[in-house]
């Protein structure tokens, strides 16, 4: 019987979870939608650039300077996002917050599997295309779930960005599909940054 009530009460946790898809999936039309998803689709534009930036050019490059200037504007916009999502608020729907929840999961997950599986294969200058498979692959429950349209052109642009990198000569490869991915999430940044809040039944 305490078995049962420790495993009952895990379930209300995990459903609690699921359904609000943490605290950063609520907000204005939705985490995903709103400053909240935009600062995290802003920043893992960052990351892409960085890293592209890094094999292309080198760490003596003054682009690597763009994603934080990038990064401040998008958080300049969400701060004042936020303080109307108060006044609009709009959080997904039970179901929608559970897939929401699941996708970014799986995306934490996959990231560091697709590198150890690909150091260990001797493939591991194909990192950048392979997160980028990842991130767009994360999008597509997302765009179905919410749901959001132009999430299924993201993923669509970041794996084809990711399958040109990968066929392309490297490193060449790889920094072209990192500033494509880049462009693509800071786009879809801006994007969720404009974009009215709505219910999402």
């Amino acid at each position: 019987m305490e078995f049962l009530g420790v495993r009952d009460a895990a379930h209300r946790r995990l459903g609690m979870f699921a359904s609000a898809g943490g605290p950063w999936l609520s907000g204005a039309a939705g985490v995903i939608m709103g400053p909240w998803g935009a600062l995290i689709m802003g920043f893992f534009g960052g990351i892409f650039f960085e890293a592209a930036s890094v094999i292309g050019l080198g760490w003596n490059s003054p682009f690597l300077l763009a994603p934080f200037l990038v990064i401040a504007a998008i958080a300049a916009m969400a701060r004042r996002g936020m303080s109307r999502a108060g006044r609009q608020r709009s959080d997904p729907s039970r179901r929608a917050g559970r897939i929401i929840a699941l996708a970014s999961i799986l995306e934490v997950a996959g990231i560091p599997l697709v590198a150890l599986t690909l150091a260990n294969t001797g493939h591991v200058n194909l990192l950048l295309p392979g997160v980028a498979v990842v991130v767009g692959l994360h999008f597509l429950p997302m765009a179905y779930a919410i749901p959001f349209r132009p999430f299924y052109v993201l993923a669509l642009f970041l794996l084809m960005a990711a399958v040109v990198g990968m066929l392309l000569p490297q490193p060449e490869g790889s920094v072209i599909a990192g500033f494509a991915a880049a462009c693509a999430l800071w786009a879809a940044s801006g994007l969720a940054l404009t974009r009215k809040p709505a219910h999402l039944d």
